[in-house]
């Protein structure tokens, strides 16, 4: 045994440093090129990659929902002084509609070493403009109850979003859930506090109640709640893994490089 002992560290010491270079770089190689695996699950990653049918099912969703939010601001836009659409300020909810669906598109391409495109990202964001859109076009805001989808489902977006910001910044995720929610609720609460300014200064049409406000504050705290619940789940455990992998995983954006 004590000739296998020295034998071992003669071995440690003869090696050249070039092989522990090489040995120690495979995982990290590995991460980096995510196509040279043979199998989907990506080293470090959360669960497995989106098949091709996904993507292109994802792919398919955001064409669909921009498109028809687009010709709903188009109809808003022409049709701003019909009775279904009169006393909504329609027509800068349409422009509003329009440039709320480069969000995500363009903070992607803003953003440096920037992953594959983040598909789920984008058709989350783009769903609750084309419910407001097609809500009010169709005269089905009040009664299909669509101004509560849209309160929750931004307070989700802003709540998992914001938590995927804060979590490799904290030292336990459910620090960084709480901190989303917090956004998600100030936020909530600072979009109600306008809507009272704009109807103090002569807006018409909003239908502004005392019960539509408390309604749209608990919408708020229910979507934040969905988002502090996707950052709980999404987050890795470990502070490490959460440097590491920081927050563009959370969100869809892979380490694989854009095709060009």
């Amino acid at each position: 045994m004590f000739l296998r002992a020295r034998r071992h560290r003669a071995t440690a010491r003869n090696r050249r440093p070039a092989d522990v270079m090489a040995r120690s770089l495979v995982p990290y190689s590995l991460l980096m090129t995510h196509e040279s695996l043979p199998e989907e699950r990506v080293p470090g990653g959360r669960g497995r990659r989106r098949s091709p049918l996904t993507e292109n099912t994802l792919s398919a969703a955001i064409l669909a929902t921009k498109a028809l939010t687009i010709g709903f601001a188009i109809d808003a836009i022409v049709n701003a002084n019909s009775p279904r659409l009169r006393g909504k300020a329609i027509r800068t909810r349409a422009v509003g509609y329009v440039g709320a669906l480069f969000i995500v598109p363009m903070a992607w391409r803003l953003l440096p070493d920037r992953g594959r495109y983040p598909r789920a990202l984008d058709l989350a964001v783009t769903v609750p403009l084309l419910l407001d859109a097609g809500g009010n076009a169709l005269g089905l805001y009040d009664e299909a109850h669509i101004d509560d989808l849209v309160h929750l489902a931004n307070a989700a977006i802003v709540s998992g979003v914001a938590g995927a910001l804060f979590a490799p910044r904290v030292d336990e995720r459910w620090q960084a859930a709480l901190a989303g929610a917090g956004v998600a609720i100030a936020g909530a609460s600072a979009w109600e506090l306008l809507e009272f300014g704009a109807l103090q200064l002569g807006a018409d049409g909003m239908n502004l109640t005392y019960q539509d406000t408390m309604v749209d504050i608990l919408d708020g705290w229910v979507g934040a709640i969905a988002g502090a619940l996707f950052t709980l789940t999404r987050v890795p455990r470990e502070r490490e893994q959460r440097n590491r992998h920081g927050w563009r995983g959370v969100l869809g954006l892979r380490q694989e490089r854009p095709a060009t």
